[in-house]
């Protein structure tokens, strides 16, 4: 039986959460904080415009970074400029590619041209574990190795 590639629906998580981009990065911070998640839509005027990861924001708290001042920075001077888009029908090999490609470690998922989620590295790898272990599954208690 032959299986089809899975699409991105799946494997996305679905985004409750964003931040605009005139919010000071400690926001975002304490939102990745209290939801336990990395990643961030950037909303500008009701469009999402970019994403916003922890690291990111770490690396703009280095000391020497150039935008390190007594000013708090907002989410919109340090995130990228812009966001990778995928549909939730995309095949997920395609959009693995273009991540790999592209150095992403998030980009957006829409459906039918709306926000649907987030597709991030951490979804990939949890994918990877769940076919992983469809391919190759633990042996019975009764089955010898």
């Amino acid at each position: 039986m032959q299986k089809h590639m899975p699409q991105l629906l799946p494997a996305m998580t679905p985004f409750p959460y964003h931040i605009e981009a005139d919010q000071g990065i400690e926001a975002a911070l304490q939102l990745m904080n209290t939801h336990s998640i990395r990643h961030l839509p950037v909303m500008i005027d009701d469009n999402i415009e970019s994403i916003i990861s922890d690291r990111d924001i770490k690396r703009a708290q280095l000391i020497g970074h150039r935008g390190s001042s007594d000013d708090e920075l907002l989410v919109g001077d340090i995130c990228p400029a812009s966001a990778y888009f995928a549909d939730v029908y995309d095949p997920l090999d395609q959009v693995l590619e273009v991540m790999i490609e592209r150095r992403l470690d998030a980009i957006i998922v829409l459906k039918d041209g709306a926000p649907a989620g987030i597709f991030t590295d951490t979804d990939a790898c949890r994918t990877l574990v769940a076919l992983l272990r469809e391919l190759h599954p633990e042996p019975e208690d009764d089955e010898v190795a």
